[in-house]
């Protein structure tokens, strides 16, 4: 899946509100291509208010990707090889 076929996907899918988790079985062929694909899910789940929560990724694929991407932890996926988004827009309460 190319960048630009991800960044659609991902303006499709993220909630109004609620919890989304997008998985990708076909992973980046590189930690570039990781990173560029990470800085994307960031950008566009700022912008629709969902923010990224959570990064599931095969760090035997990254041996060097850090613990955290900005303020989101990775955690390990190596056992499945996918990579897995989350983003989560929580329902702000009424104004009174």
């Amino acid at each position: 899946m190319s960048l630009s076929e991800l960044e659609r996907l991902l303006e499709k899918m993220i909630p109004r509100e609620g919890r989304t988790t997008l998985t990708l079985t076909e992973t980046p062929a590189d930690a570039d291509e990781l990173v560029r694909l990470l800085e994307r899910a960031i950008v566009i789940g700022n912008r629709r208010g969902a923010p990224l929560v959570e990064i599931s990724a095969p760090i035997a694929e990254y041996p060097d990707c850090p613990t955290a991407f900005w303020h989101v932890p990775i955690e390990d996926s190596s056992r499945e090889g996918v990579l897995r988004l989350a983003f989560e827009k929580v329902a702000l309460p009424d104004a009174a």
